[in-house]
């Protein structure tokens, strides 16, 4: 065996990384790929490529057409560091740009949903393949002295196979014609794609075509809108509003948006704001293959917005029809049904009460909750923002409000969303918190929490409200086969991926739990429900002191927040360091002398100090101020210790736990 006949044998049987200097050149259909000099040569033209890309073009060419995983291209590109998804979508995607501008469609790399990537190479026009390593290499001369003419400017357009690139040909119209219409779009038929069932579909925030008319939060909004309507559609998955925040940025790609959400399609637009009239085109893209199977483009006065929401997301609901094997379905155009507003004002200060709301901060919830209220003020019939003040309220549960101050003014606002828009799904799914998180009314949870989902099974909330209680009660398959929809619904919320870790961990799939917990810290690395997550997967791996680091940096992420410095106190007693655990029990106390804490964070304290009647004071005090941790009771490992406590087992009896069988808890 010559050394080209062995460079053929399969990556897998290499370790280490691909070495390029050492890597013969190779040809793919029309093109040349030299390694050694990072080049792509074809008919004449030259490209030098990143290192990464040649690197993960030469290991897809030595699989001969084989799917190679994720992991195989971690250990022979990155030498098996830790790598987020991003990165190897970003390579792949330019492979695919590099196939399309200079290789004339004569390869491809093919996505293997949840298993990796395929290289595929077309017929050469001379008749014959040449795969890594083969014989046969360029035969001109020149070729051996590398190409010094810079590269190439690539179009951000995503590549098309065999160069069927969609030309999108957007006219002038007349005033005239606009003042008819209100809008225009052209459209080039293109070949339906085999029926599938379950798509899935992501909106992406528009773009501002110049930055000085850019209006972020209407960008935002024009998303957040189109998922709103387009949830209501029968076969149709859509992603929620927060993932796609993700990709607010102007100079994000699509295709690559849409592999980080593991959708088939995705829409994107952009947005021109002049004086009184508001501009925006947007395009349904596939992302098998980057085809724009509809595009359009808009003209409204701003306080029209709302008409060009409709008729963008009725457009694309025409386009999926066949790809959903349904007659086409009405968006829900009503406003009342989906709990809207005309009021352009109102809209405003909700979307930017929304926008702020996703902090953790004190100040931002309060600001975020004035606004609710002025927007409120300007349309009271405004439902969503009723449901989103509930929801805001809600949120401030994170930085250890006390419950009452909570969920009162959140049943007083879902009673007037409800009142306004009956079987709106968040409303629902916001008052089965209420019923689960202070209510304790388990029965009550589940019909409303049932409720959304029969109303939208798109909300992402219901799910996990859902989950959560299933998983409580014993419920395992279904609760987890509903924390995994969440997941699915919002895959780039850290919470949603550090709570499923959590719930994973308490099951002992500890390999699957750090899957989704360094997914979490990939997404948000400093948020400290993560480092409690990653402290006790360690714990749990029997790495003690690393574990008891990750509680550490927990504790000085979460600041004032209760939950992560008892939660450190814990394992401080767990390892014996009683002296530590009692300072950070005093720490906790002295606070919760000028501010609510909530007395579960005393109690699981007190227990890991064996002090059992101080733990049961604090238990049956969070009962008494309605503490949200408390629907873990019966599973809560904080709580070995005082299960044959009859103070214990009373309460149990009092929240009705007792009826259900063992179930998890998050840590």
């Amino acid at each position: 065996m010559d050394d080209r006949t062995g460079a053929l044998a399969s990556v897998r049987s290499r370790t280490g990384p691909v070495l390029l200097a050492q890597e013969p050149d190779f040809e793919l259909g029309e093109v040349v790929a030299r390694p050694s000099c990072l080049q792509l040569r074809c008919n004449g033209s030259s490209m030098t490529v990143e290192p990464r890309v040649m690197q993960v073009l030469v290991v897809l060419a030595k699989a001969r057409g084989e799917v190679v995983g994720r992991d195989e291209l971690i250990e022979h590109c990155w030498s098996g560091r830790v790598v987020g998804d991003s990165a190897i979508n970003r390579v792949v995607y330019r492979i695919r740009q590099l196939a399309a501008t200079l290789g004339n469609g004569s390869f491809e790399v093919e996505t293997v949903p949840r298993v990796g990537y395929r290289l595929s190479v077309a017929v050469a026009a001379h008749g014959r393949i040449a795969a890594a390593g083969d014989p046969g290499q360029d035969d001109d001369p020149a070729s051996n002295e590398p190409e010094t003419r810079p590269e190439p400017e690539v179009a951000p357009s995503a590549p098309i196979r065999r160069r069927r690139w969609l030309h999108l040909a957007f006219g002038t119209c007349t005033a005239a014609g606009l003042a008819a219409t209100g809008w225009w779009a052209l459209r080039r038929p293109v070949a339906a794609p085999a029926p599938i069932q379950g798509a899935t579909l992501a909106v992406l925030p528009f773009r501002a075509l110049t930055e000085d008319g850019r209006d972020k939060l209407l960008e935002i909004g024009m998303a957040d809108s189109l998922i709103a309507r387009l949830s209501g559609v029968p076969g149709l998955v859509v992603r929620s509003t927060a993932s796609a925040l993700r990709f607010a940025a102007p100079e994000q790609d699509p295709l690559l948006a849409a592999q980080e959400l593991d959708v088939d399609w995705i829409v994107d637009g952009s947005l021109q704001r002049s004086g009184d009239r508001l501009r925006a085109t947007a395009r349904l893209l596939r992302r098998a293959d980057g085809v724009a199977v509809w595009s359009g483009s808009f003209d409204e006065a701003f306080t029209g917005v709302f008409e060009l929401q409709d008729q963008i997301s009725q457009r694309v609901t025409q386009a999926l029809a066949p790809v959903l094997r349904t007659e086409l379905v009405a968006v829900p155009q009503r406003h009342g049904e989906l709990g809207r507003t005309r009021n352009a004002q109102a809209y405003q200060l909700y979307l930017a009460a929304m926008w702020r709301a996703q902090g953790q901060r004190a100040e931002d919830i309060a600001l975020a909750l004035r606004l609710l209220e002025e927007a409120l003020a300007l349309d009271p019939s405004y439902a969503l923002a009723w449901v989103g003040l509930a929801w805001t309220h809600r949120r401030r549960l994170w930085i250890d409000a006390e419950p009452s101050s909570v969920f009162t003014p959140a049943d007083a606002a879902l009673a007037h969303a409800l009142e306004l828009a009956p079987a709106l799904a968040n409303a629902r799914a916001e008052r089965g918190y209420g019923a689960y998180w202070y209510g304790y009314d388990w029965q009550a949870a589940e019909r409303e929490f049932r409720a959304a989902l029969a109303a939208n099974a798109n909300v992402a909330a219901a799910h996990f409200g859902l989950a959560q209680l299933l998983l409580t009660q014993d419920r395992i398959d279904e609760g987890m086969r509903h924390m995994r929809l969440t997941r699915e619904l919002d895959p780039l919320s850290p919470v949603f991926n550090a709570i499923e870790a959590s719930f994973l961990l308490d099951l002992g799939r500890l390999a699957e739990a750090e899957s989704r917990l360094q997914r979490a810290l990939d997404i948000a690395p400093r948020l400290w429900l993560s480092h409690v997550v990653q402290g006790m997967l360690l714990v749990a791996s029997k790495q003690f002191d690393e574990g008891l680091a990750a509680l550490r940096t927990a504790a000085d992420l979460g600041g004032d927040i209760s939950r992560p410095q008892a939660v450190l106190g814990v394992r401080l007693a767990a390892m014996g360091r009683q002296d530590e655990a009692r300072e950070t029990l005093a720490h906790v106390q002295a606070r919760a002398r000028t501010r609510f804490v909530p007395p579960t964070s005393l109690a699981a304290l007190h227990a890991a100090l064996g002090e059992v009647d101080a733990a049961l004071t604090e238990l049956e005090r969070a009962d008494s101020v309605r503490d949200t941790r408390l629907i873990y009771l019966k599973d809560d490992p904080h709580w070995r210790e005082l299960r044959t406590q009859p103070r214990f087992v009373a309460l149990m009896k009092k929240l009705g736990l007792d009826r259900f069988g063992h179930g998890l808890s998050p840590v």
